[in-house]
């Protein structure tokens, strides 16, 4: 998946769990995001909030790498202009 393959609009779900990995990078993050992928269920929407630039990259890759499905990649503006990516994922078991 490229990222101009990846839908830039959140999907119309409800998240079953919201990572907040704002201000940390996606290496660091990556770790709480895997668990929390071990821990949901099948079908359930997990919702991971960043401002590392590198979501665009490394998200898409977990789900080509995974059974794990990637919704959506959102981009905004947070607080001092700064740049904010909200990734959905659904909860797919291998």
């Amino acid at each position: 998946m490229t990222e101009t393959a990846v839908p830039d609009t959140a999907p119309d779900v409800k998240p079953d769990m919201t990572i907040d990995n704002r201000g940390r990078g996606c290496a660091s993050g990556i770790a709480r995001v895997q668990r929390a992928l071990e821990d949901l269920p099948d079908g359930s929407i997990l919702v991971i909030e960043s401002t590392d630039g590198r979501a665009k990259q490394e998200y898409p890759q977990l789900a080509e790498q995974t059974p794990h499905e990637l919704l959506a990649i959102e981009t905004g503006r947070g607080r001092l202009l700064r740049k904010e990516y909200t990734t959905y994922l659904r909860v797919r078991d291998e």
